[in-house]
């Protein structure tokens, strides 16, 4: 504002050209702002990746038994969406990184007891139809030497709510 200024004087200056601009700018930089301020909760609870990491069962220091056993994508509801997602970590809030169906076979990996845990480590395959045997594409050993270490491939792997997993053979 102007020093001198009358009233009419300012109200036609806001309604030129540039008032207008200036109006718009304001309202943008403000709604902007409002968007950002609503996405804050939501990026603020993106969880960081967990990596899947196969531990061999040891009994008496010694290792006697693979750290995965082969298991079944179960209980997905009729009607529902058809599939379970695959974590990037242990959480609903982490990123989707695929979709298993009711029947696919995969390596569940536990990280601690089974009736405790809300998620399972999974490794599948990237193909389902393949015909090779999951241990062996997935390049786990039955036999010793077990692998131990995060799972890096050439299978993809991921968490899993536990609750659509089943062991088939331990």
């Amino acid at each position: 504002m102007k020093a001198g200024e009358s009233a009419a004087q300012r109200s036609v200056a806001s309604n030129s050209p540039t008032g207008t601009v200036r109006s718009m700018q304001s309202l943008a930089l403000s709604i902007a702002a409002l968007l950002l301020a609503a996405a804050g909760p939501s990026l603020a609870e993106v969880v960081a990746p967990e990596p899947v990491v196969v531990k061999s069962i040891v009994l008496d220091g010694k290792k006697i038994a693979p750290g995965g056993a082969v298991a079944e994508i179960v209980g997905l509801r009729k009607g529902g969406d058809g599939f379970v997602s695959v974590r990037s970590a242990p959480s609903t809030k982490a990123a989707e990184l695929g979709r298993l169906v009711q029947g696919e076979r995969v390596i569940a990996v536990l990280q601690k007891d089974w009736n405790s845990a809300n998620f399972v480590g999974v490794i599948y395959l990237p193909d389902p139809k393949a015909d090779t045997p999951l241990m062996e594409a997935c390049r786990l050993p039955e036999a010793p030497p077990y692998f131990d270490g995060t799972y890096t491939g050439p299978c993809r792997s991921g968490w899993v709510a536990r609750r659509f997993v089943r062991v088939l053979a331990d």
